[in-house]
């Protein structure tokens, strides 16, 4: 039996080298060198360290550079809570990535969990593994949700100048009242200063380094006013002293109010059971009486007594109260 030999035209030919061509270019690229990434680059990140976001991508200076699409990397870094978006970008052997992380406000703790507060005021959980980034935004004490939500409106709204290098500069945030304000904050800086502020007027704490540089001393308290336009500097001791007395009389008054209340309470209470008390009087004349036609009086069966309404006196009405003694065979007067 004869073997037909096959003949392949030019143009089959031309395909055929190309495509061997194509899979051995492909094999020798794969593990060449240079098929790995040379340089990886990171911009933006503020909370996330570079490593931090290689390994959310997971890459390397190994990774195929050319065989891994840049859209598969952007989704894992983006599947990071405090990731707002993710651009990859790759040239020359060099992977960029552009990261864009939400704002933090704040953290505090909840069921012995710690919660990150951003911007937009939803709260993210922090994994044990990223708890180190908490050193760049302050820890929000005694916040019930409303106030962190007016907190979080105060910082969008002024997002152009309450950054987050000016939050990175805060150490802690906590509520405080005074007689004139009831809705104050009271901000400890990393420096040890401490800064005294309402909703309406943190916005001013953007003018915090520039007043600073004109101060002198430590531990220095400022007041803002923003409908003064004002950054006061006042007695940290006298503020303080000022604020226990404050804290005092108000502990005071609620007491007081508490005590009174709960007189009240009882004085209500006493003169509920003594309504409802019934005297010797009502006791009384709420037996039932039974006409006796043979004696002329009342009888009642349960005491065994008799009753005359038309004589003598007894209580608040007129009325003698009998028993009949069998000796005698007679009526006794009982009262």
């Amino acid at each position: 039996m004869v073997k037909k030999k096959v003949k392949l035209t030019i143009k089959q030919s031309i395909i055929f080298s190309l495509v061997v061509m194509m899979v051995a270019s492909i094999f020798v690229y794969y593990f060449s060198t240079d098929s790995h990434v040379k340089v990886l680059s990171c911009k933006n990140n503020y909370y996330l360290s570079d490593s931090e976001v290689y390994d959310l991508a997971n890459v390397s200076t190994k990774t195929r550079i050319y065989l891994m699409p840049s859209i598969i990397l952007e989704k894992r870094v983006e599947k990071m809570p405090f990731v707002q978006s993710c651009d990859v970008s790759k040239k020359n052997r060099k992977l960029t990535f552009n990261v864009q992380e939400k704002l933090m406000v704040g953290y505090y703790v909840k069921d012995n969990k710690n919660y990150a507060l951003c911007q937009d005021g939803s709260s993210i959980e922090i994994d044990e593994q990223y708890l180190n980034i908490i050193v760049h935004f302050p820890l929000l004490s005694n916040f019930n949700a409303k106030q962190r939500k007016q907190l979080c409106e105060q910082f969008q709204k002024h997002r152009k100048v309450l950054t987050r290098e000016l939050i990175e500069k805060f150490a802690e945030i906590v509520p405080y009242k005074t007689s004139y304000d009831k809705n104050m904050f009271k901000i400890t800086m990393q420096d040890g200063n401490i800064v005294y502020t309402n909703l309406k007027s943190i916005k001013m704490l953007s003018k915090y380094q520039s007043v600073l540089t004109k101060l002198k001393g430590q531990s220095v308290c400022l007041v803002l006013d923003s409908t003064h336009s004002t950054i006061e500097k006042v007695n940290c001791d006298d503020l303080n002293s000022k604020q226990k007395v404050e804290e005092k009389q108000e502990e005071k008054t609620e007491m007081a109010e508490k005590t009174e209340a709960t007189d009240e309470k009882t004085l209500e209470n006493t003169e509920v059971q003594e309504e409802q008390q019934p005297t010797e009087d009502e006791s009384w004349n709420q037996v039932e009486w039974v006409y006796d036609d043979n004696t002329g009086v009342y009888y009642h069966e349960d005491i065994g007594m008799y009753y005359d309404p038309n004589t003598g006196e007894y209580y608040d009405g007129n009325g003698t109260y009998y028993y009949w003694d069998e000796e005698s065979q007679s009526f006794v007067e009982a009262y």
